[in-house]
């Protein structure tokens, strides 16, 4: 007999935060740091073929953010209605303070 201090079944995985993020994208008008520093919408400029999660997990110009989020939603009780609203709102209170300096 094995003892489990989790049951692994009710992990909250990294391709379940895809999936939910593909299903419920942040909103358009959703501003994070890129690569570079500067606020910006968290939008792809293409089409997508896999899925804004896919998105997000793999694009270089957000790095971190899907960890982030990954790490709110695994710690959220399964009865919280997790809207896009609602993790933009989680995620700007986590985001580092402090003044963006001007890059002109």
């Amino acid at each position: 007999m094995t003892s489990h201090l989790i049951d692994p079944s009710g992990i909250w995985s990294q391709a379940d935060t895809e999936a939910h993020l593909s299903r419920c994208p942040l909103p358009v008008a959703f501003l994070w740091p890129d690569s570079r520093g500067v606020q910006r919408a968290v939008l792809p400029s293409n089409r997508l073929s896999k899925g804004y999660g896919f998105w997000l997990r793999t694009t270089p110009y957000f790095p971190e953010l899907f960890e982030e989020i990954h790490q709110i939603i695994a710690m959220t009780p399964s009865d919280v209605v997790m809207t896009p609203e609602w993790l933009a709102a989680k995620l700007h209170a986590r985001r580092p303070q402090g003044e963006q300096q001007k890059l002109f």
